[in-house]
Parts: C-alpha cells; sequence; structure tokens
C-alpha cells in the first residue's frame, strides 16, 4: 500500500453505502475498514472531517485502486470548495498509511 495517490478514504456520502457511493462504485480496487484521527463534524448536513494528528480516531473506509488518479479531478468537482484533498495518515489493519482524504473546510 505504498502510493497515496492510489489510496482515498472516505467517511461520509461517498463510503460504501453512502448516498453518493455511485462515484466510486465503477473503479476497480480494494476496499478495508480504517481509522482516521481529527474532529468528525457536519457541514450543511454532511459529514466533514479536519485532521488533527492527536485528535480521536473516527472509523472510515479506505479505497486501494490504480484507478483512483483519473476520478480525483471529477471528485475534486463534486467536492467543490467546502472540501480540500489532503494526504493524512490512516490506520489498517494496526498499521498507518498515507492516502488522501477530502476534509472539510468548515466543521460544525
Amino acid at each position: 500500500m505504498g502510493n497515496p495517490e492510489t489510496k482515498l478514504i472516505v467517511y461520509g456520502s461517498l463510503a460504501p453505502g453512502g448516498a453518493n457511493a455511485f462515484l466510486l462504485a465503477g473503479l476497480v480496487g480494494e476496499w478495508y475498514p480504517c481509522r482516521i484521527r481529527g474532529r468528525m463534524g457536519t457541514y450543511r448536513g454532511f459529514k466533514s472531517f479536519r485532521y488533527t494528528p492527536k485528535g480521536p480516531e473516527h472509523p472510515a473506509w479506505l479505497l486501494v485502486s490504480a484507478e483512483l488518479p483519473r476520478v480525483i479531478p471529477e471528485l475534486d468537482d463534486f467536492e467543490g470548495e467546502e472540501y480540500e484533498r489532503l494526504i493524512i495518515p490512516a490506520r489498517v489493519s494496526g498499521r498507518w498509511v498515507m492516502a488522501q482524504v477530502y476534509a472539510g473546510r468548515y466543521v460544525d
């Protein structure tokens, strides 16, 4: 699980079963439960997460897919100005990996 550009952490509507999961459903890859550190809240009715290295852990999902770089521009447009794409650590099966996440610029 080396390259962060082929990994995406999701915690809200993009997660499996979420309202916007269809945006990732066609990608060939593997899903893993993971944990991320920070502050989880909401913004305009959607989950919003802010990374904090020493914050509490929250459950999320990690998608690992070589096809991910191809859809990132579409996801950036979808997430819009309210979210920024960062690379943060995620704990997967007891080890930490670096992956992309859409962090909310605003968290209630």
